[in-house]
């Protein structure tokens, strides 16, 4: 399944790497850490999850590729059990 964000969901780049997702339709708000923001990039509608862990990996050199797809996984439920991906 490929993932796509919503096309309404509106981002700020915090400070600190975070970034700030709001969805005016479900009138959500998230805070992604510096890892999930690069994530959020990968989610374009033409990535599948295991893409976006091997990008992701390719990206920040992760050794535990493993331990990645498991956050991965994790973040894409909750993104789409809130809304922010279809």
């Amino acid at each position: 399944m490929n993932l796509n964000r919503r096309i309404d969901v509106k981002t700020t780049i915090l400070p600190d790497g975070y970034l700030a997702l709001f969805c005016p339709a479900t009138n959500w708000a998230y805070s992604l850490p510096p890892l999930g923001a690069l994530a959020w990039e990968f989610f374009d509608g033409q990535s599948s999850t295991e893409d976006v862990v091997q990008q992701v990996a390719k990206i920040v050199a992760v050794s535990d590729v493993e331990n990645l797809r498991t956050q991965i996984n994790e973040l894409v439920s909750e993104l789409m059990s809130n809304g922010f991906l279809s």
